[in-house]
């Protein structure tokens, strides 16, 4: 009796589970509804790689003291990880790239000719209007870069220590042919432009533009990942090139390793970083790789490998008896990953400090004693890097005065 009750006050009910009438479609729609809980206890299908360039949610801890914060962060841990999310995403992606042309996510640019730009990386640095040049350098951000840096070179030359500044210019900087037609600059110069001219403005400032090497070098090879925010190898080389002869004027004893001294190497394979953004590396977004293989074994010997200094800050060492340049450290971003290879020969000892902040650390100065600092950058973080310098203590009073 109060089963029939309850079908009598609840007449979908019979609807659902007559079968004859609805084809099971009911049912279907439930049970879809909560496929993607049964693949989250189950384990139903394996994830696809999929990089969204953030931390995803972590599974929390049940707290009923503070039930609605634990509320929140189901929330999101669930929206991160329901079931099946990577496939869901995988086909809406490339539905939206196959038949609108149009990238899915604000953090990648489809530009012409299957290649891929970086868009919005952070919440503060959007290549895409970096390359449009929409928000210039105020004349007080670019004072406080310019006296930074100074101030870096300043104390670095009062101990006798030679420095250099480079700049990676951003991938759409080298190949602007292949952004979206619509995508034009509001200003003729860009953050890059207005820096290095400030820098200059007293002269000798020791920086090196790599623009002109690798928009000649770009007439003849493809410098940069199609599919990759990243310089290829050849590219790295051109720019590796650059940095030597620099270093040449105060190492005459320097020889800079010719192209010829390595066998250039061609392969298929599936997309970078961009690509894989979309999820969309394996079939859609695959390139032709460019490599450098060097005839000659690399006397070169790795003594440290990443070692976690902080965050995300990692140190590592390179040593070669035969190297004709004495110590050196290098602060950088990971656009140095494919010159370290190069670079390692030429040295008796260098320190790779990977810190996509550019932080100066007078402390290992002091530690390893080099006799060249080199500090790289990437063109798209002069968008929203906030460059500080620390307390330099037993400063100069010409240091003081840089600063």
């Amino acid at each position: 009796m109060q089963v029939n009750n309850f079908f009598s006050k609840n007449p979908a009910w019979p609807l659902l589970f007559n079968f004859k009438k609805n084809n099971g479609l009911p049912l279907l729609f439930i049970l879809l509804i909560f496929l993607p809980i049964f693949d989250m206890v189950f384990t139903i299908s394996q994830p696809l790689p999929i990089k969204e360039k953030r931390k995803m949610a972590a599974k929390p801890q049940l707290q009923l003291s503070r039930l609605w914060d634990s509320k929140k962060k189901y929330e999101d841990y669930f929206n991160d990880n329901f079931g099946f999310r990577t496939h869901l995403l995988y086909y809406h992606n490339l539905f939206t790239v196959k038949y609108f042309n149009t990238s899915p996510t604000d953090k990648v640019l489809l530009g012409r000719q299957g290649w891929l730009f970086m868009a919005k990386e952070t919440e503060n640095r959007n290549t895409v209007n970096y390359f449009r040049a929409l928000k210039p350098f105020t004349a007080v951000e670019l004072r406080e870069w310019r006296q930074l840096l100074r101030q870096r070179w300043a104390w670095l030359k009062q101990r006798g220590i030679a420095y250099l500044f480079v700049i990676v210019p951003n991938k759409s900087t080298i190949y602007p042919e292949y952004m979206p037609a619509a995508i034009r600059r509001l200003h003729r110069q860009s953050r890059m432009d207005q820096l290095l001219e400030a820098l200059q403005e007293e002269g000798g400032f020791p920086t090196i533009d790599l623009r002109e090497t690798l928009l000649v070098a770009k007439r003849s090879q493809r410098i940069y990942h199609k599919t990759d925010s990243h310089w290829n190898e050849l590219g790295a080389y051109f720019a590796y090139q650059k940095v030597m002869e620099k270093l040449a004027k105060d190492f005459p004893d320097l020889k800079v390793a010719a192209l010829n001294e390595f066998s250039i190497e061609r392969r298929d394979r599936m997309g970078g970083d961009l690509a894989l953004m979309l999820a969309l590396q394996k079939k859609v977004f695959r390139e032709q790789i460019i490599t450098l293989k060097p005839l000659a074994p690399s006397p070169a010997i790795t003594v440290r490998e990443g070692k976690k200094l902080a965050g995300f800050v990692r140190e590592s060492i390179s040593e070669c008896p035969s190297g004709t340049l004495p110590t050196a450290l290098m602060v950088h971003d990971s656009f140095i990953h494919q010159l370290r290879p190069l670079l390692n020969p030429h040295f008796k000892r260098i320190i790779y400090i990977w810190d996509a902040r550019l932080n100066f650390y007078p402390d290992i100065v002091r530690r390893e004693n080099p006799k060249i600092v080199i500090e790289e950058m990437t063109e798209r973080k002069l968008e929203d890097l906030q460059l500080q310098n620390p307390d330099f203590p037993g400063a100069t009073k010409a240091e003081a005065t840089e600063r």
